[in-house]
């Protein structure tokens, strides 16, 4: 029978804790996901609160929460809604435009022909 893992690392809760920050992720997703116990994400939560930003969350739309490193960037009018929606900021396509030209610039993402590739994990 396998052993359960009981330790993790700080980078492995923090990229639980962050995932379970995202709308439409319970924590009980992101355990089943990472292999991190809830009460370990709920603990980490309160004890280190992460606020994640607007790149977090266009990241999180590109990338479909973290389960994709590379597909069709979509429909920039539909990720801004989704932005707007989140944060209630009154986000454009023409934002999300800049914001995607600002990632491929920091070499956070790649983007070619209305397609991204990210660069490194994320979260």
């Amino acid at each position: 029978m396998a052993s359960r893992r009981t330790t993790f690392s700080p980078e492995e809760v923090d990229r639980a804790v962050r995932l379970s920050q995202l709308p439409g992720l319970s924590m009980a997703q992101v355990s089943r996901r990472t292999g991190i116990p809830v009460a370990a994400i709920r603990r980490s939560r309160q004890e280190r609160p992460v606020r994640l930003d607007r790149d977090d969350l266009l990241l999180a739309a590109l990338t479909r929460n973290g389960e994709r490193s590379q597909g069709a960037v979509g429909d920039l009018a539909v990720l801004a809604s989704w932005l707007d929606y989140t944060n209630k900021d009154g986000t454009t396509a023409a934002e999300v435009t800049l914001d995607l030209e600002r990632l491929a610039a920091e070499g956070r993402i790649v983007l070619r022909a209305g397609r991204f590739r990210l660069v490194g994990r994320w979260p």
